[in-house]
């Protein structure tokens, strides 16, 4: 009795504590906007690469770093011959023989003095290469929060518009009675009521399409969060019934803007990289100079020989300029192609900018318009529905008051969640997101 007594009491402790753990999950998969935004940086695959591609850029800056340092090679060599390497015949009687074995081996080292600048030139440009990875994650950082913003409100703006549409039904609920009451009474004929029906089913059907979108939103919210396939993101936000103040706060010139943004930088870094990629191209064809010293033993002769030397060597290349012109001339072109790459797309950047901003600003006037054609069809759907209960107009004249009233009001929530996804973009154009 006592064992079915505590299996039943487990049995409940274990219930509640799952009924807690799924409340807690339930509590846990709320977020703000900041937080699906830290959440996506942390976990998606993009900033991943992104980081992997830096870590390797500052992995080749080390690595031209080391050839500031002398290069040390070691070596040796052993041979044995099946005849002698030196022969003399001695009065045509007789044939001597030297050297058939030996043994020889060193090291030595030999430091760059001057390399026609490709190793300075090859660091600054490592170190080019690396600033540029680091913009590309900062720019793939950017991309991630902007996709996130817009799955954000998207999801926020569906949930306004169902709960529209439930507020709808609600109406259409209370319409439902009223005008069955007076089928019953015979003051109106059952197709006024027929007519409401339909117009509820029809908002019935609109609310299981909301459904749906918001379900596919909030796994798509999840998955860009990193929190997997089959996991959901509720979002902590909803649409105000005040506009937001006109955004005369975020206005940016854009030529003040330009160079803060990372496509700008990414451009500079490309011009810089070509003129250095020139640099190291005509450095190939000057004057190599490196001193060194070494070591070195043989054992030729059955004799034991080693000794130290110090060395210096000129390298000259001479006919390496035939084709070494056309190469610098080359580099030339793409250099000057980079320059203008960075005034053309610098052009296009702002007015891109612009365009921005126009598109935040058009998106807020929309709210404007949207939010006085709600309290227009606001006063439209009383005035109508007063109308109604004193028999002076007809329920379809009452059902389209409703109808303009949902559309007003969905208007506004779609030009709310414009503004939002404007404002952010707006924003990332002009580098301070």
């Amino acid at each position: 009795m006592k064992l079915t007594k505590y299996i039943i009491i487990s049995s409940v402790a274990i219930s509640l504590s799952g009924i807690a753990a799924t409340a807690q999950n339930t509590a846990d998969s709320v977020y703000t906007l900041q937080q699906c935004k830290s959440l996506a940086l942390a976990n998606n695959a993009d900033i991943r690469v992104a980081d992997n591609n830096l870590k390797a850029a500052i992995e080749t800056r080390k690595e031209a770093f080391t050839k500031y340092f002398p290069e040390v090679t070691a070596g040796g060599s052993a041979f044995k011959t099946h005849n002698d390497v030196i022969q003399y015949d001695v009065l045509d009687m007789f044939t001597l023989g030297i050297i058939n074995k030996g043994k020889a081996a060193g090291i030595w080292a030999l430091q760059p003095v001057f390399a026609g600048g490709r190793i300075v030139n090859g660091n600054k440009l490592a170190k080019v290469g690396e600033e540029a990875a680091r913009i590309r994650k900062e720019q793939s950082a950017d991309l991630i929060q902007l996709q996130t913003e817009a799955l954000y409100w998207q999801l926020v703006t569906l949930k306004a518009e169902r709960e529209t549409v439930e507020s709808a039904i609600s109406m259409l609920d209370s319409l439902s009675l009223q005008v069955k009451a007076a089928v019953d009474a015979g003051i109106v004929t059952r197709n006024d009521l027929l007519k409401v029906d339909l117009k509820r089913n029809s908002y019935r059907a609109d609310l299981v399409d909301l459904d749906n979108g918001i379900e596919l939103m909030k796994r798509l919210l999840a998955q860009q969060m990193g929190l997997g396939a089959d996991a959901k993101a509720d979002v902590d936000a909803n649409v105000p019934d005040e506009i937001p103040a006109y955004p005369s706060a975020l206005r940016i010139a854009p030529s003040q803007a330009l160079d803060q943004t990372a496509d700008h930088q990414l451009l500079v870094k490309n011009v810089e990289a070509k003129s250095l990629e020139k640099k190291m191209e005509t450095g190939n064809y000057l004057p190599q100079v490196g001193v060194g010293a070494g070591w070195f033993y043989h054992d030729v002769f059955d004799q034991n020989h080693n000794f130290g030397g110090v060395m210096v060597t000129v390298t000259v290349p001479i006919s390496g300029w035939w084709g070494g012109s056309h190469a610098i001339k080359r580099k030339s072109l793409e250099l000057a192609n980079a320059r203008t790459e960075l005034e053309n797309l610098s052009q296009k950047l702002e007015i891109e900018m612009a365009d921005k901003w126009d598109n935040l600003t058009a998106a807020h006037r929309k709210m404007e318009i949207a939010s006085e054609a709600i309290v227009q069809s606001k006063e439209n759907l009383r005035l109508n529905q007063a109308y109604y209960d004193a028999g002076m107009s007809t329920i379809t004249d009452l059902l389209d008051a409703q109808t303009l009233n949902r559309q007003a009001m969905d208007d506004y929530i779609a030009a709310y969640g414009l503004f939002k996804l404007s404002e952010a973009q707006y924003l990332n154009a002009t580098g301070r997101f």
